[in-house]
Parts: C-alpha cells; structure tokens; sequence
C-alpha cells in the first residue's frame, strides 16, 4: 500500500494511514486508532538505531508506556551468562505468599536488537498477579553489539539458572515454564529443543507471534512473490504500515549483519529458523498465538503443526 505524497508534512514526513478499502477485514475501530494515533509516527526502519535508541516512544506506536499493577515484589539482579561470558540483568516479579511458586521466564520481543526490561514490564505484572506465579524477565543482550545467537544462550542460561537456585528463590523447578514476542518467540521454539535434548523439563513454551522462518526478509529481498516466499500473509502484508517487511529486514541488518553472505548463513541454521530443526519430537508443550494482520501469521500457524 503506497503512502499518498499529497499528505505529506511539513518535514516531508508521509504519514502511514490506512485508507478503508485496504485490508478487507481489519478491525474499524483499530483502524481508527491507527489513523489517529499511530499513523504520523515515523517507524523505527526509518532511521538509525543509534537515533531509535535515544527515544524509543517517538518511533513505536506500540512502546510501553503503562507501568502495569502494583505487583508484591520487584527484585532486579544479575546472573551469569556463557556465549560470550559476561552478566545480564533479570527482573523478578513475585506474587504475594511464602511460596514456592512456579516461573514463568519472558523473553522480550524488539527483533533482538530493541526491547528492554520496561518494554513488556506491564505484561510481566499483569501475569504475575493474575496467575499467582514468579515471572522472570530477562534482560538478553542484543544486536548490534550482541550479535546472532548471543541473545538465545543468554535466555537459556538465564532457564538453567532459575532451576539452579529454587530454595533463594522460592522457585518451583520442576514448574518453569518460557516464552515471549515475536522475537521472544523464537528463541522459546529453539529453547524447547535445548531443553528437551539436555533433559531439562518445561512445562510449557509460549510462542506469541513468533518469528520462526525469516528467511523470506533477506536483506536483498525488494519484493516477496511466490517464488522467494511460501507465506501468503507475508506476501500479503508487505506494505502493513505499523510491521512491513523494510521494518523485520531493519531488525535484522541489526542482529545477523548488513552482509548476504552473513545473513544466508545465519538463516542457514536451525538456530535462525526453527523450521529446520532436525526433529520436533518430545519437544515441551507449546501454546502459539497468532494474529490476522501480522506477516508472521503463516510462520507462527506452520509451527503450531509441527
């Protein structure tokens, strides 16, 4: 859906609206919201990351603002990671109670180069009070500085750590359970592999939206067609003002390299794309959520068969 010049701002800025007749099905009301609220912010894959970083909510439509409930408890600490050594920050909401309680660890969405601790923290409470459990966020180091798949082993350290250390966390270690966004997602699929090949039991990964076969966003990649991707709502949803295409090749120029020869062999691995693993058997069990308007939606309901 092209952007219609004549709207443009004084700036030059073209906002991102959605006429009526685009997107058959979409939700009115969203429309409206987007429209009003959404559509006159510039994108993050409109500028640098460098820029981006300075201000997240000036270039999100999406970012967190709500600081969520009032949880019992919020403990920030940091524990050790190994691929590369070094340390990374955890947040633990705990519920009210003596305890143990079963964990829940997040791992944030941002395209595993944005994203923080504030960035889902309302998510994280809301989780936290309704169910009556621990939830962890984790605090994984991202791209560019942590590139590809540094983000994926600091989660899983941070899965080992909370099975190692029940009794000072009043923890449940037979009851963990992980998850997360988007990117999020997809280090939840490759972590149920860790989990069920090292014998590490999980009760459940949650996949929300999740980017489980990119490899139709290679940075060389103008145009998706049927013949470089086999996703019809990527195909379809190219143009999304708030998620286009130009906007998950933005996320990953960042986290696999603005190089083709590093990009192929990134979504070469089953690490990058989920759907090569070698086998989806005994894997935890899996809850995917999914979401008409995302260009992941096919991915995301691929994986729920596997």
């Amino acid at each position: 859906m092209a952007a219609d010049p004549a709207s443009a701002t004084p700036n030059g800025f073209i906002p991102h609206t959605i006429p009526e007749d685009a997107y058959p099905g979409l939700d009115p009301e969203w429309r409206e919201l987007w429209n009003t609220h959404g559509s006159h912010i510039m994108r993050s894959d409109e500028v640098t990351l460098e820029e981006y970083r300075k201000d997240p909510a000036k270039y999100s439509f999406s970012y967190a603002t709500y600081n969520g409930p009032e949880v019992h408890k919020v403990e920030d600490i940091s524990i050790p990671v190994s691929s590369p050594p070094g340390q990374i920050q955890i947040r633990i909401y705990s519920p009210e109670g003596p305890g143990p309680f079963p964990v829940h660890l997040n791992f944030h969405g941002g395209g595993w180069v944005v994203g923080s601790l504030e960035s889902e923290r309302a998510w994280c409470r809301h989780m936290c009070n309704a169910v009556g459990i621990k939830v962890i966020d984790v605090g994984y180091r991202k791209g560019p500085e942590y590139p590809f798949p540094t983000a994926i082993y600091d989660c899983w350290d941070a899965a080992k750590w909370v099975r190692k250390t029940p009794k000072r966390r009043t923890s449940i270690p037979q009851s963990v359970s992980f998850g997360g966004l988007s990117a999020g997602g997809h280090m939840s699929a490759v972590l149920a592999h860790f989990a069920r090949d090292e014998g590490i039991p999980i009760k459940l990964h949650l996949l929300i939206v999740p980017a489980t076969d990119m490899r139709y966003c290679r940075r060389r990649v103008t145009r998706l067609d049927e013949k470089n991707c086999p996703y019809a709502s990527a195909r379809d949803l190219q143009d999304l003002p708030w998620s286009p295409l130009g906007r998950e090749q933005w996320f990953l120029k960042y986290w696999l390299g603005d190089d083709d020869a590093a990009q192929d062999r990134a979504f070469a691995s089953w690490l990058m794309t989920p759907m090569l693993a070698a086998s989806f058997a005994d894997l935890p069990p899996a809850h995917v959520v999914t979401a008409e308007f995302d260009l992941e939606r096919d991915e995301g309901r691929r994986t729920r068969r596997s």
